[in-house]
C-alpha cells in the first residue's frame, strides 16, 4: 500500500518547486519533508526526484504524482455526493494551456462551471503545441492544445479552429513591404515571435514561399498582450490570432500583411480518461461554449 503521507510530500515537493516551500505547504520541517522523500524512494527502491533547482519528478514520480491526483479528484466527488466535504471547500485541478488561449476566450467558457463548483485552477502556461507534454507526464488533468491524436490513458475533443493572420499597421508595411513581400523584405523586417517554441511564424513563411529557407530578424515577446502592443507599436510585424484584434481589423489599426499566409491553428481538450464528474463537466462546458459561439 501507498502511504498518502508520503505521496503528499512528493507531490508538494514537485507543486510547490522546492523542499523549504513544501515545508509551509505541509505545516512541517524541511528535514521532515526531505525525510519523507527519502522513506519514500527507499521503500519503493527507486528514486523519484531529481534534486535540482527546482526539484523535478523522474519517470516513477510523475506516475505517483498522477496516482496522487486521481485520488484527490474521486475522494473529493465521492465527498460531495455524500456530503461530507466541508462546505465551501475548494479542489484545485491542474491544466495546461496556451497563452493567447489565456488572454482570450478560456477564463470566459469556464467562469460559471468554477463559480458553481468551488474548483480552482493550478495553470501551466505553454505553447498550444506543447501542452501535451505536460498531460503526458501527468503534471495536469487536462491541456488546451493542438493534434486531435489523444495522449496513452486520455481522451480528446475537438473545440474550434482560428486563424492566425500575418499582421502590421499600415505604417510598417509603408517602411518595410513597401515593395511587396519578398524574400528581400522580409529577411530586413522585425518579426515579433512568442517564444522559442512557437511555430506560427515559420509555418506562415512556409506557405508563402513553399521549399525556401527564410531567414529574418526576431524580436522575442513572449507575451499575449505585450506582443500585438510591440505589433501596434510598429516596432515588429507578427502572427496574431484573428479573435484577439478584431476591432483593430476593423479600424484600421492593423491590416493583413500576406493574406495567403494565413495559419488554421485547431484546438482540442485533452484530458485524463477518469470517471469524475468533476473532469466531464470542465470537458462538456469547453465543447458548449464554442457550440453557442457558432
Amino acid at each position: 500500500m501507498l502511504d498518502n503521507i508520503f505521496l503528499e510530500a512528493l507531490a508538494a515537493v514537485i507543486e510547490e518547486g522546492g523542499f523549504d516551500k513544501a515545508a509551509l505547504k505541509l505545516n512541517i520541517s524541511q528535514s521532515a519533508v526531505s525525510q519523507r522523500i527519502r522513506n519514500f524512494e527507499e521503500q519503493l527502491g527507486r528514486v523519484l526526484v531529481v534534486r535540482s533547482t527546482p526539484p523535478e519528478p523522474t519517470e516513477d514520480g510523475r506516475k505517483l504524482i498522477k496516482h496522487l491526483r486521481t485520488i484527490r479528484l474521486m475522494e473529493h466527488e465521492l465527498g460531495d455526493s455524500m456530503g461530507f466535504n466541508p462546505s465551501g471547500e475548494f479542489v484545485t485541478l491542474p491544466v495546461g494551456v496556451n497563452a493567447d488561449s489565456l488572454a482570450s476566450w478560456f477564463l470566459d467558457a469556464l467562469e460559471d462551471f468554477l463559480k458553481e463548483h468551488n474548483v480552482l485552477l493550478d495553470l501551466y502556461v505553454d505553447d498550444e503545441n506543447r501542452t501535451h507534454e505536460m498531460l503526458r507526464r501527468g503534471e495536469v488533468v487536462g491541456c488546451v492544445g493542438t493534434g486531435a491524436r489523444s495522449v496513452k490513458g486520455c481522451r480528446s475533443d475537438y473545440l474550434a479552429t482560428f486563424d492566425y493572420l500575418c499582421l502590421a499597421t499600415p505604417d510598417f508595411c509603408e517602411r518595410w513591404f513597401k515593395d511587396g513581400f519578398n524574400h528581400e523584405t522580409v529577411e530586413k523586417a522585425p518579426a515579433a515571435v512568442f517564444n522559442r517554441k512557437d511555430e506560427t511564424q515559420s509555418q506562415m513563411l512556409a506557405k508563402v514561399f513553399p521549399g525556401e529557407t527564410v531567414t529574418h530578424p526576431i524580436f522575442y515577446v513572449p507575451s499575449t498582450e505585450s506582443f500585438v502592443d510591440i505589433i501596434c507599436r510598429e516596432l515588429a510585424y507578427g502572427m496574431v490570432p484573428e479573435f484577439q484584434v478584431e476591432d483593430k481589423l476593423k479600424s484600421g489599426q492593423l491590416v493583413e500583411v500576406v493574406p495567403q499566409g494565413r495559419v488554421p491553428v485547431s484546438l482540442y481538450w485533452h484530458s485524463w480518461n477518469v470517471d469524475t464528474e468533476l473532469l466531464e463537466g470542465l470537458r462538456r462546458t469547453l465543447i458548449q461554449y464554442f457550440k453557442r459561439r457558432k
